[in-house]
């Protein structure tokens, strides 16, 4: 069960194109998207999120230049719907996936 307060997050970016971030009740963001041309297609995406974010096989780790850990969440597609923020060691990055999982179902919208 997602924690009381868990959200998306739905923005304009500096650039003029559309994020959503997923934010727990503390305010840590533990997932965030690509930009859309429409605030509708970033809105949609976070339906993606809750459809694809009980699937474990939805989930790729990996290691970015520094050496740290992150995730993606991708679409059965093949597709990268959100991204993890970097995490010391791999089994951080599997907390993020936990919690990604339970976040995103019950997640509002703003």
């Amino acid at each position: 069960m997602a924690k009381a307060g868990s959200r998306f997050e739905v923005f304009a970016g500096k650039n003029g194109k559309f994020y959503f971030r997923l934010k727990v009740q503390s305010g840590e963001i533990i997932l965030s998207s690509q930009g859309y041309a429409l605030r509708s297609s970033a809105r949609r995406a976070t339906q993606s999120v809750r459809d694809h974010a009980s699937d474990s096989a939805c989930y790729v780790t990996k290691k970015n230049k520094a050496g740290k850990s992150f995730f993606n969440l991708v679409a059965r597609n093949s597709k990268v719907i959100g991204t993890s923020q970097s995490y010391a060691s791999p089994a951080g990055a599997k907390k993020g996936i936990d919690a990604v999982k339970r976040a995103a179902p019950k997640a509002t919208i703003e």
